[in-house]
């Protein structure tokens, strides 16, 4: 889980803040991705969620893909002070899976 590599939120077991930049992208008839940058006590940090549907009216998703944070140069959750540019940090966030510091892909079981 992303909040258990910060210190602060691993003490209080819980996500403790917000989201400073959030944005909608439709991906196709039945997919959309929400990207944005989540803050909490001392840093900044990129995420993203994609959801895909079977049909447009589904209520359930086929699939939800979850990235969050980037990488530094020891594989380690890379911070960024609150006074980066959130919207500067949404552009460079990462394009390839392997370069997040969380990528996971949900999928139901048939």
């Amino acid at each position: 889980m992303p909040f258990s590599q910060i210190e602060f939120t691993r003490k209080l077991g819980t996500w403790c803040d917000g989201v400073t930049v959030l944005n909608l992208f439709h991906l196709g008839r039945t997919a959309f991705l929400i990207v944005g940058v989540g803050t909490f006590p001392d840093a900044l940090s990129p995420f993203e969620l994609e959801f895909y549907y079977k049909k447009r009216r589904d209520l359930m998703t086929t699939r939800i893909v979850f990235r969050f944070g980037m990488l530094d140069s020891d594989w380690q959750l890379r911070k960024f002070p609150p006074t980066k540019s959130a919207e500067n940090l949404l552009s460079q966030r990462p394009s390839h899976a392997k370069d997040w510091a969380v990528a996971v892909e949900l999928t139901p079981e048939d």
